[in-house]
């Protein structure tokens, strides 16, 4: 006559203990994967972007579409906290911007990771045929100025809240000046002006508690100090946005 035999205790907890190992090995690895599934389709939004961007340019005699939203810029303007406007009201300025010809697809404009509510989150940056301000470098009107175009930042992600969906940085000093969101695991995807795109994951922890913080207190500067010297993050930015440093490091 056959017995059965039951587990014991310990051959329960044996198998209780592999299972938890397996998880701690496995949830990482997926996240990481989701994680890099994200960050291909934020890169994917951009591409598309960028080489809206550059189709404008080639059919306007090299001239680059206006940086800043408004009126005849790549997006219409909604005034401050766009990202608080109607859902409807935010696609119609991306509808009635000037690259909106060459995309015909409001959700190239928007990050997949952003907040439910933000239709557009990605920026230009002001060297792009933006606006000069106390402290930038040079201003690009036509895309045959740009020197090494794979090396100057056309496109970022960047907060909803940013009005003009023009991304800012100091030239002449070691400080933010927009703040850049942490949405791609302490790192940021960016679209360069020949059409390429990437993703810089960021080394400084000064750079990864700026991004962390609220957008509203680091554009004000009311959180950590946005003038950071020796940061090799910001100054990597600063010289994808205006194709050098305007101080000494």
């Amino acid at each position: 006559m056959e017995t059965s035999r039951s587990f014991t205790l310990i051959e329960l907890l044996v198998v209780i203990a592999i299972i938890a190992l397996l998880m701690a090995i496995l949830i990482p690895a997926l996240s990481r994967a989701r994680e890099q599934g994200k960050r291909a389709a934020c890169l994917h939004n951009l591409r598309g972007l960028v080489l809206a961007w550059l189709m404008y340019a080639d059919d306007n005699d090299g001239h680059l579409v206006r940086g800043q939203a408004g009126g005849n810029g790549w997006v219409k303007g909604l005034g401050t906290l766009p990202n608080e406007r109607p859902i409807e009201e935010q696609l119609d300025a991306i509808r009635d911007g000037l690259l909106f010809t060459y995309t015909k697809m409001t959700k190239l404009y928007r990050c997949p990771v952003a907040e439910w509510d933000e239709m557009r989150t990605y920026s230009t940056v002001h060297s792009m045929n933006g606006l000069e301000f106390t402290g930038s470098g040079e201003v690009y009107k036509r895309l045959p100025e740009i020197g090494r175009p794979g090396a100057r930042l056309a496109f970022l992600d960047d907060y909803g809240e940013d009005w003009d969906a023009c991304w800012a940085v100091w030239y002449t000093e070691p400080s933010w000046w927009n703040p850049i969101p942490m949405r791609h695991h302490k790192g940021t995807t960016l679209a360069f002006a020949d059409g390429h795109c990437d993703w810089w994951g960021w080394r400084d922890q000064r750079t990864i508690d700026y991004g962390n913080e609220p957008w509203a207190v680091s554009e004000s500067g009311a959180g950590i100090d946005k003038n950071q010297p020796g940061n090799v993050d910001l100054m990597k930015l600063q010289r994808a946005a205006w194709g050098r440093l305007g101080y000494e490091p």
